[in-house]
Order: structure tokens, then sequence, then C-alpha cells
């Protein structure tokens, strides 16, 4: 990428962030402070504890689908050191571009125990991707709980040859599928592993939303989950910030929440999911020294 295209892309993400947060906080201005107050006040401690130990499994599950992929292409490195590089990752996701910032700290990382670049590169793209496919498959329920209001989204983007467009712009991308092409179960476990990664998060979600009186069901918040994540993941924000919570706020009063039901949820979850990134903090700093000295 050209240093101009850099420049605009960073343009683009603090621009695209700063107008999120400023929807966002427009609707925060709308407020009955007392009532959200109330709602906060009432939640169960043992609720958010729940919560918080659901979100902490989330990522102890991210960790075992990049593992299962190093593993399968020979990379000798143990859970325990996988798991505190990816901690350290989704720490820094906190202060970079869109919600995978992190992952070029995990591809730094990871070097020094593959020696190969395009398996340091192809695990980490692989591993997005298949938990993206995982996220894919649950794209009907938005379509249930939402209707016509998203089918536009599809429809604009059924012209398009989308295996063309990979080749065409993300060539690391679909070179790495080509090499793991070979190992097809390392595909299959890798997904397996998707799953409870991002059903933990969505019940944690809804024990948040039952909480706060939010009459929806479990599909629905699978339903708010889904649109909120490949939101997210657009690089026109740092993490997502805005983007995620406006998202979230809008869904959930379409689907019934009153405004302060959905904007507290919107904001305790995304405490949450900061809040368990804390362990990253604690190995950060490690791990970004042993990237520069092997540099």
């Amino acid at each position: 990428m050209s240093e101009k295209r850099r420049s605009i892309a960073t343009w683009v993400r603090w621009i695209g962030t700063i107008l999120s947060l400023g929807l966002f906080a427009w609707l925060v201005t709308r407020l009955d402070w007392p009532l959200l107050a109330d709602k906060l006040t009432g939640l169960n401690p043992w609720a958010l504890a729940l919560a918080v130990g659901l979100y902490l499994a989330s990522q102890a599950f991210n960790t075992l689908r990049w593992c299962v992929l190093l593993w399968t292409r020979g990379v000798s490195i143990s859970y325990w050191q996988a798991f505190r590089i990816a901690w350290s990752g989704i720490f820094a996701s906190n202060f970079l571009p869109s919600t995978i910032g992190g992952d070029g700290l995990r591809m730094a990382a990871i070097l020094p125990y593959t020696r190969s670049k395009s398996v340091a590169f192809g695990s980490i793209a692989l591993d997005r991707l298949i938990n993206m496919a995982n996220y894919a498959c649950l794209l009907p329920l938005p379509l249930w709980a939402f209707g016509d209001r998203l089918n536009l989204l599809f429809a604009l983007a059924l012209p398009f040859d989308l295996r063309q467009l990979a080749d065409k712009y993300f060539p690391k991308i679909t070179g790495a599928l080509r090499e793991w092409a070979s190992r097809p179960a390392a595909f299959g476990w890798a997904f397996l592993a998707a799953w409870p990664s991002n059903l933990a998060i969505m019940l944690a979600n809804y024990v948040i939303a039952r909480q706060l009186g939010v009459e929806i069901s479990f599909a629905q918040v699978v339903a708010v989950q889904t649109v909120g994540y490949f939101l997210s993941v657009l690089p026109i924000s740092i993490n997502g910030y805005g983007v995620r919570e406006v998202t979230f706020t809008t869904l959930l009063v379409a689907l019934g929440a009153s405004l302060e039901q959905a904007s507290a949820m919107a904001v305790i979850t995304r405490f949450l999911a900061v809040l368990v990134t804390v362990p990253g903090a604690l190995w950060f700093s490690r791990v970004a020294s042993d990237v520069a000295e092997k540099a």
C-alpha cells in the first residue's frame, strides 16, 4: 500500500470513528438518565460474573481455533504460548483499526515459532475467514429478525464475483487458502472451535439483555450480534468504536427495547469486551519486546 493510500485509510478510520461515536453520543443525549441508572444498578452481580466468564471462554476458544491451524502446519507452539500472543493481540486491538488491528502483532509474534511468513500470515488470515464463515452461517437469523431492511445489503453484493474480487485485491489470503487446501481437516476443526467461541459471547449478551428487562429471544440476540460483527470488522473505525454501539442500539430498539435499555446494553457489552482484554495488557509488553528482539 502506498503512503498516500495508507494516509487516506487512516483518515477514513478516524473520521468514521468520530462520526459513529458522535451519532451514539447524540442518542445518549436523548436518554432518561434516572431510568438508565436504575437499570444499571439493578443488574445482578452473579449475572455480570457469568457474562464475564462467557466472554473469557469465548477468547479461549478463539485461541484454540488459531492453534488448530498452526498445529496442522507443524508449528511447534503450546496452547499457553499461543494464548498469551492472542490475548496480547486482542488488547492491542482496542487501539488499532477495525476489530482486527491486533492481528499484526499476532503475525509478528508467531514468526519465531514458524520461520515462515506465509504460514504466519496464512494462519491469521484463515483464522479470521473461518470466524467470518461461522457468522455467515447465522445470516438467516438477521433476515428473519429484520426482514426487508437487510435485503438491500445482500442484493448489492450479489452482482459481484467474490472469488474474482478476492484474487484481485486479496491475493495473499487466497494463496493462504490454497496452502491449507490439502489439509481439509484443519478447516473442519477450526470451524467447530468457532461455534462455542461466538455462541459464548451471544449467550453473555442474552444474559445482560434479560437483566436489563429487554424482552428478546436468544435467536434475536444472535441476529443483532451477527449484524454488529460484520459492520464492526469494516476498517472504518478504531476497533469498531461507535459503529458497534450505534448498530446494537438501533437494532435493539427496532426489536422493541427502549432507548435506555438498548443504550445500556451497548455500553455494558462494550465494557465487558474491553474488560476481558485486561489479561492481554499483562503480556503485551513482553510479547512486543520479544518481537522487537527477534525482528
